[in-house]
């Protein structure tokens, strides 16, 4: 048999390309191009009639020649040019115009090359072109798309002068691109308009008139945040050198304390900021974040000292706005762009301090907090990891903040070493006081961290997982019988068990506080055995009770998890109707010598 060539490719060569990948193929760079015109600018009579001359040669449709015929007496001179102009352009208008073509490509160049040539003639119709040119994006052509914003990019380019200077109705005119509903489309242009964006001198006012116009065209959001990013983009997955300064800019434009001398649209101005930061960390790469980091950190001090009771509630909400980029960049990709993570656990500790902080921004604080400990690509220092949790619980923040900020670090490295006690210490005061609602959600928040760490088994055989909830001597000194005005302070472990009985009316439905005893009280330490005891045996023997009366429906006894070491028991009552005084014995040893084994 005859082998293979050694030139035999085991692949094809020629693959089909889906549409985005396509789609990121596409260039439309125009700065970093090299323009090959400009060798030779000296020996041309006009840019178009050059362009013509090469495209009667590279395109042969005839869609072009029908176009060449009609203008290539009319521009072999640039005072031929300038005399037919009208002309000229009415047949670039008429031909960009037709379905289907296949002349756009040169058709798209020739436009360029006669603003080129034009100037400020030109100017007066780069509006009909513009539409012209924007009717072609809605394809599938990433070929035409690409000729496109190519070509905008050097209309751009070759006009910004006179553009810097009609920047309300250029923006106005182009901005219609950022609103549009396919996302390529707002990308490309952005990409495409950011020279301009570059060459406008007064940054604050093209910024004031971008985020101005979003209070009545909130849907261009996302495109205005790409924008804003793409003057922040450099080359080379890094950023601009404009960008610390617009960085700046941007910052004190999230809400009035620094932005006092235009009223913006706040809440769509922070969702572009936050569009801005996500494109950021899809280019950037990890070292060169400094910049970022440093401007947001200057910022939320410089909100920190400016806060006061007048103005917390506006300083709170504009500090919100820098703490979701924190959020953004701390968990994308795990905390895999944090560049500086000593630096930003410390800031955050330091908004910790700051008084008069909303809800809602406490809220975003801890979550910025959570993310950062439980981020698989961050490393901190064991003691600024303590000095974090501590700072947390020692903020005075809400209840139920704190509680759900523990409840998304269960899973973080370490949980028992770093954050363990300082919770159980808080979760003792939880206990110390007289708020029922405040030891109502302790017990919970203790319940869903058995059911993470030690979960109850499921069958009898399985064995009991423990995982102590140790908690401080001053809960041990509780329950020596400890009395503050005549009146004993209830300890954790005496109000867990106090959980542990049937309500005294007839049709039994919740079961919740029993259930969360249970699943809890195995754990904590130290643990009382010869108290405990009797109360649960009691609480078995009513249980029991219950089921064999008729008030307690057999379907609810799936809610003690801690009890399904003795399910197989409880299911052979509905075969035999009544359960034997020796069954229920027999259940209540098992889980008597289950405490036993956990003292």
């Amino acid at each position: 048999m005859k082998s293979k060539s050694s030139a035999h490719k085991s692949g094809n060569t020629h693959r089909f390309l889906t549409f985005s990948e396509r789609l990121s193929n596409v260039n439309i760079d125009i700065i970093h191009r090299i323009d090959r015109t400009g060798s030779y600018a000296e020996e041309v009579e006009t840019y178009f009639f050059e362009g013509l001359r090469k495209w009667r040669e590279l395109n042969l449709t005839q869609h072009f020649v029908q176009f060449y015929n009609e203008v290539v007496n009319k521009c072999q001179s640039f005072n031929q040019l300038v005399y037919y102009q009208n002309a000229i352009v009415q047949s670039l208008k008429t031909h960009l115009q037709v379905e289907g073509g296949l002349a756009y490509q040169p058709l798209l160049d020739l436009v360029v090359q006669l603003a080129r040539d034009l100037q400020a003639d030109f100017y007066p119709h780069f509006p009909d072109f513009f539409l012209a040119i924007t009717k072609l994006l809605d394809t599938q052509d990433t070929e035409l798309l690409e000729w496109a914003f190519t070509s905008l990019s050097y209309l751009y380019k070759y006009l910004w002068r006179l553009m810097a200077k009609d920047i309300r109705n250029i923006y106005r005119l182009y901005s219609t691109l950022l609103a549009h509903h396919k996302l390529h489309i707002r990308n490309f242009a952005a990409e495409s308009f950011v020279f301009l964006m570059r060459k406008v001198s007064d940054k604050n006012a093209i910024f004031n008139l971008m985020l101005r116009d979003l209070g009545e065209h909130p849907e261009k959001v996302e495109g205005v945040g790409q924008l804003l990013f793409e003057m922040c983009k450099g080359v080379r997955n890094m950023f601009h050198s404009c960008a610390e300064t617009a960085m700046k800019l941007i910052l004190l434009k999230l809400g009035p304390i620094t932005e006092e001398e235009i009223e913006l649209p706040w809440v769509a101005v922070g969702e572009a900021f936050e569009q801005m930061i996500r494109s950021a960390v899809l280019h950037i790469h990890k070292e060169h974040f400094d910049i970022v980091f440093k401007c947001l950190e200057e910022s939320l001090l410089d909100l920190q000292r400016k806060i006061t009771k007048a103005n917390c509630c506006m300083a709170s909400e504009q500090m919100e706005r820098i703490l979701q980029a924190y959020l953004i960049l701390v968990e994308h990709a795990n905390g895999s762009k944090i560049s500086l993570p000593e630096d930003v656990c410390q800031i955050l500790i330091k908004m910790l301090q700051t008084p008069d902080l909303s809800s809602s921004c406490c809220k975003t604080l801890l979550n910025t907090i959570s993310a950062l400990l439980l981020a698989e690509n961050v490393f901190l220092p064991d003691s600024l990891i303590k000095e974090a949790i501590e700072k947390v619980f020692a903020s005075g923040f809400e209840r139920h903040f704190l509680l759900d900020f523990s409840e998304a670090v269960f899973t973080m490295k370490q949980f028992e070493r770093h954050f363990l006690p300082c919770f159980l210490e808080y979760i003792e005061h939880c206990f110390s006081g007289t708020d029922a609602l405040a030891k109502d959600e302790a017990m919970a928040i203790l319940a869903k961290l058995i059911l993470v760490k030690a979960e109850p088994p499921t069958i009898g055989s399985m064995a009991f997982e423990k995982y102590p909830l140790i908690f401080t001597e001053s809960s041990v000194r509780q329950q020596t019988g400890k009395r503050q005005g005549g009146k004993a302070e209830v300890p954790v472990l005496d109000h867990v068990v106090s959980l542990i009985h049937l309500p005294e009316k007839e049709g039994i439905t919740d079961l919740s506080q029993p259930w969360v005893a249970l699943v809890v009280l195995p754990h904590i330490r130290p643990m009382d055995k010869e108290n405990i005891l009797p109360r649960v045996t009691s609480f078995i023997d009513s249980l029991f009770t219950a089921v064999d009366k008729g008030s307690l429906c057999k379907d609810q006894l799936w809610l003690f998890p801690v009890y399904l070491v003795f399910v197989d028991t409880l299911k052979k009552y509905k075969a035999v109707i009544l359960m034997t005084q020796s069954m229920k014995m027999n259940s209540i040893g098992v889980v008597c010598k289950f405490i036993d084994q956990l003292k």
